[in-house]
């Protein structure tokens, strides 16, 4: 997916979680995979830089599961990063939830349709993989995506600063 996608941050209609409800309520699963996490603080400054002088609100969705192993991973991990970026402004909308549908053909959709929330069969989204992480600027344009795991010899929070420096 581009950020010339159509997909908005006003196509999130699903009941959401905060980062706060997410990790009171997943805290024994993700605990170690947030407390050992140590973002790169020299990248973390220049997502502060960046979003400071443009005076950009960054507003962050991620579709995950609490069965998804890489969620429990990268979820806990975006979180802290977010938490770490104190003085600036986030919105965070964590849509859990996710069902596979173990019966899939090829060619159909790997997303069990009913026992999911409707965003991860809208081809809005192009929800291929878990957690998947949309970036949306102040004005809740797309901006990019983190796709399961940050790019090889990549952090995520490497991974969101090539995002934003791609749409100044």
């Amino acid at each position: 997916m581009n950020a010339k996608s159509d997909l908005s941050w006003e196509d999130i209609i699903s009941p959401t979680m905060t980062p706060e409800a997410y990790m009171n309520k997943f805290w024994d699963k993700i605990k170690l995979n947030y407390e050992t996490y140590e973002p790169k603080t020299e990248i973390l400054e220049q997502i502060t830089n960046f979003l400071t002088s443009r005076k950009e609100k960054l507003r962050i969705a991620v579709l995950g599961a609490e069965w998804c192993p890489d969620c429990n991973r990268n979820l806990p991990r975006m979180i802290k990063i977010i938490r770490t970026l104190k003085n600036l402004d986030f919105d965070f909308k964590i849509l859990y939830g996710i069902m596979v549908n173990a019966l899939h053909k090829p060619g159909e959709p790997l997303w069990h349709k009913t026992r999911s929330p409707p965003e991860v069969i809208d081809p809005k989204f192009d929800l291929k993989a878990i957690p998947t992480f949309y970036f949306f600027n102040s004005s809740r344009n797309l901006l990019g995506v983190i796709v399961e795991n940050p790019k090889t010899q990549s952090t995520l929070e490497e991974d969101l600063l090539a995002i934003l420096q791609q749409n100044q």
